[in-house]
């Protein structure tokens, strides 16, 4: 994995004017938290889990059948008087043929699938959530910083406008005007603050969380290099989640056909008994029976249940299976479209970057010029303002790279947890 890319590079800063108590989380972090404790995730798993002991549960309609039993019967009748019977019986079956058995456990297995391929779906939307939440939290906390550094710049620049005005070399409108443009910048400050809970909170859902005013994320961000070219797109949809789920639904329906076609053929069961009985409690007298039965339910549902139970499990059939060709052009364009976005934010950190650069260049000769009477304060602060404003621009397109970066992961199924 290439990670050549500057990221988004974040250090714990200095919050504790809102509340932080806990150490900073990782992105590592955040994502074993995630696995751990995130609800829809779980009831994912234990979805898969209840699915997969049915699964198991569904061959017992092809395995022998035990049973033990005991019996009393006391009966009178005329001319033959009181009888009074003691029974004791073990028996044995097995249905050799029965379409209907088999069609179940295809059934389950189907389901199975699908609670699966749901479990890998819950386990990317996590993610992409995940991702989202991080990666917000992360550029909030930067955000009080760049702030921060512009509140500062502009009370330098308030307090200097506002010298020069006393001595009579700047207007007092140029004064207020820098005066409004410190405040702003103030009033940014608080307003991250309010964001940044917003983000914490978000975050916490994220994870699985009640608790969220104590979470802070940490680290250096860096991803890797969208593809080139547009990668193969319909191998990688075949590997898609929402995909797999939708061709499970396809295998059900198609057990659905098999199973309102088994009323269709005979059923073949044998059947072995042997036991005790006799008139005291405890029998002596031995017996057994043995069993074959051959059963076809012809017309047992009405003479036309079977030809519109067929009909219909067919139709189900087909529209799943064009509900699987949607899903799956759907996923081609979201691969697309994720793509196209992941490269696009990757060339506006470079294009933002280079803009931020060279307005620091220019920042720093037009405060040279204008303290030395080169410059007006229009075009002075124009450029002030440019700087300030592709500060705000390049760690923004830093934010929107991240979030890219998880849209991709997302539209390529990436499960939680899955190295990056």
């Amino acid at each position: 994995m290439s990670l050549t890319r500057v990221g988004l590079l974040l250090s714990l800063l200095s919050l504790s004017a809102w509340g932080e108590t806990t150490a900073p989380l990782t992105w590592q972090d955040c994502v074993r938290l995630a696995a751990e404790k995130n609800p829809q995730l779980l009831s994912a798993i234990r979805a898969q889990e209840a699915s997969h002991a049915q699964y198991n549960g569904s061959y017992n309609g092809i395995f022998p059948h035990l049973s033990l039993s005991n019996s009393y019967t006391d009966s009178k009748s005329s001319g033959l008087g009181e009888s009074k019977t003691w029974q004791a019986e073990g028996s044995a079956s097995i249905d050799l043929i029965d379409p209907n058995q088999w069609a179940s456990i295809q059934t389950a297995a189907a389901s199975f699938r699908l609670a699966q391929a749901n479990q890998y779906v819950a386990s990317s939307n996590v993610l992409l959530n995940l991702y989202k939440a991080f990666s917000t939290l992360l550029y909030t906390q930067e955000q009080i910083g760049v702030n921060k550094s512009i509140r500062d710049l502009w009370d330098q620049n308030a307090q200097m406008i506002s010298l020069r005005y006393d001595s009579g070399a700047e207007s007092k409108g140029n004064s207020m005007q820098t005066q409004a443009q410190f405040l702003q910048a103030d009033v940014a400050v608080t307003q991250a603050g309010r964001d940044l809970l917003v983000a914490k909170q978000q975050l916490a859902q994220a994870l699985g969380q009640d608790d969220f005013s104590a979470l802070v994320v940490t680290g250096t961000w860096t991803a890797d290099k969208a593809p080139a070219t547009p990668p193969d797109f319909n191998a990688l949809a075949d590997r898609l989640p929402p995909v797999i789920a939708q061709q499970a639904v396809v295998d059900q329906a198609k057990a659905s056909v098999r199973a309102a076609q088994s009323s269709l053929y005979p059923t073949f069961s044998l059947n072995y008994n042997q036991g005790l009985e006799g008139s005291s409690e405890f029998p002596s007298s031995p017996f057994w029976t043995f069993t074959g039965l051959v059963n076809y339910p012809l017309f047992g549902g009405g003479p036309t249940s079977t030809y519109y139970a067929v009909s219909a499990a067919k139709k189900n059939y087909e529209k799943a299976q064009e509900d699987l060709h949607t899903i799956r052009l759907q996923a081609l364009g979201n691969l697309e479209s994720a793509w196209d976005g992941f490269a696009q934010a990757e060339d506006q950190v470079r294009v933002q970057r280079a803009f931020l650069d060279a307005d620091i260049q220019r920042k720093e000769e037009a405060d040279i010029m204008y303290q030395s009477g080169l410059m007006t304060f229009q075009d002075w602060q124009l450029i002030t303002n440019d700087y300030v404003n592709f500060q705000k621009s390049y760690l923004s397109a830093e934010q929107n790279l991240i979030a890219a970066e998880g849209q991709w992961r997302f539209a390529t199924g990436q499960q939680l947890g899955e190295t990056r």
